[in-house]
């Protein structure tokens, strides 16, 4: 099975493979598969960052009661383009809050302009200070985040950036709030220290309604202890129940929600990032993190057509292989886990637009419990989730020798499919319906293949490959 890279910036080497009639070609490429977060540590999803809390005023829920939940998706429709830009192109050299809140004022007439000048400001000009993270970290020496501080050194960690944006909101005539909590993978999750509080957000009440956001997730991406700006303005106004997948408020009454989620609710959602909801992926299966099964699990999400997937199984952090299939079945897309044995195991998620060649990008993580082992799945390689085949059957990996087996997969596109015996190089040709191709193959010892061609090209790809008996050597 076809795997990609850890959360890390490596290469996977997804495998094309060519054939012509009578051999099977050397492989023609290879695809560099990346994933951006904004998480130090591990990189776990593409919006997020490693954080550590500081001590900030918190401002109790209570204070502003009764909350007014603003309505986000009103607020998304505004067009923020020119703000986003004249808050890039505001080169603020200075110190002082004030100063800097009546530059900003000036190009924000309303409200909404004025919370979000704020979150763009702060967001393209104030970097990740990766080193004040280490030393809070490692030596609970924690750096002084006065805004005028943050303003002169231009770097800070969170506490500072949602410091920074309270006092320019309230320097700008706008109603805000620093808010402490627990955000999902910035932590070390065995340190007792942060399992409560590891991190610092804001609230903002815009025409009489509050809205969350989060300057340090919305400012960039840490890599190999180095910071680089990667404005992501997802985060501001983010609706409070996309807010909730990593946020876990001290004060539930700044989770903005009509009933509030407890601890363990929280706990247990997936590990969704802001690319999910950006590709328009929505969860049709499983909602809890956690999944206990006992044989091949299939986990279903909804998708655009123009999006593709590839996913990931890991347990005690090494990737294993022959685990994975990502089907494409209409709007759906459904990704099969075959757990090797008994245990717990990481399951990533990754997604891109289809025509998008720069990379795949984290979007849903889950965490299996197998109480049982899964019949190996068969290796799938890349040409099969560029043109989103979809495989019905066979599904193991491993087949009958001298036995018939029936082939079923729908191949969008596909001018030809054939299956051949890798041993003998005997091709046999599946019956075509439109993109579906069927049919029944006399399967021999060793590796067999499922391969296509497509318009424009004279060669056949090879999508999928199975083994009957013992493994051959090719």
């Amino acid at each position: 099975m076809t795997t990609k890279g850890s959360f890390k910036r490596k290469l996977s080497h997804k495998k094309y493979h060519s054939l012509s009639r009578g051999l099977m070609s050397a492989i023609l490429g290879g695809t560099l598969l990346v994933t951006v977060g904004n998480v130090y540590r591990a990189v776990n999803f593409s919006g997020q960052q490693q954080l550590i809390s500081l001590p900030s005023t918190s401002f109790a829920s209570q204070q502003y009661q009764p909350i007014q939940f603003g309505n986000t998706d009103n607020l998304a429709r505004q067009d923020f383009a020119q703000i986003d830009a004249l808050a890039k192109q505001l080169n603020y050299s200075g110190s002082s809050v004030q100063e800097l809140a009546d530059l900003l004022a000036k190009n924000a007439p309303t409200e909404a302009d004025k919370a979000r000048i704020i979150y763009a400001w702060i967001t393209q000009h104030i970097s990740y200070d990766v080193a004040a993270f280490h030393e809070a970290l490692n030596n609970n020496n924690y750096p002084d985040i006065n805004p005028a501080k943050v303003l002169r050194d231009r770097t800070t960690i969170c506490s500072g950036y949602s410091n920074l944006y309270q006092a320019l909101a309230e320097a700008m005539n706008l109603k805000a709030a620093i808010i402490t909590g627990y955000a999902k993978g910035a932590t070390p999750v065995n340190d007792v220290r942060f399992q409560d509080v590891n991190h610092a957000w804001n609230s903002v009440s815009i025409d009489g309604a509050w809205y969350l956001l989060d300057t340090t997730f919305g400012a960039g991406a840490v890599q190999d202890d180095q910071f680089t700006f990667e404005y992501n303005p997802d985060y501001f106004a983010t609706s409070p129940q996309r807010f909730l997948n990593n946020h876990y408020p001290q004060d539930q009454g700044w989770q903005l929600l009509e009933r509030p989620y407890t601890r363990a609710e929280f706990d247990n959602l997936p590990y969704i990032s802001a690319l999910f909801y950006r590709l328009g992926l929505a969860i049709s299966s499983h909602s809890n993190y956690q999944i206990t099964t006992a044989n091949r699990l299939d986990i279903q999400l909804k998708a655009p057509r123009n999006i593709v997937a590839i996913a990931e199984l890991k347990q005690n952090n090494l990737e294993l292989t022959d685990t994975i299939l990502v089907n494409r079945q209409g709007e759906n897309i459904i990704i099969s886990v075959a757990p090797p044995s008994a245990g717990t195991y990481d399951l990533t998620i990754f997604a891109k637009q289809k025509d998008d060649l720069e990379q795949y990008g984290e979007v849903i993580k889950y965490q299996i419990q197998a109480t049982n082992s899964a019949a190996e799945l068969p290796k799938v390689y890349g040409h099969f989730y560029q043109h989103q085949v979809s495989l019905i059957e066979p599904l193991s990996a491993d087949l009958t020798p001298n036995w018939s087996t029936y082939f079923n997969l729908v191949v969008p596109e596909a001018v030809d499919v054939q299956v051949v015996d890798l041993t003998t190089q005997q091709w046999t040709p599946l019956n075509g319906y439109g993109d579906y191709f069927y049919g029944n193959v006399a399967v021999k010892f060793g590796k067999t293949a499922v391969i296509a061609q497509f318009p424009g090209d004279d060669r056949y790809w090879q999508l999928v490959e199975y083994q009957a008996g013992n493994a051959v050597s090719q």
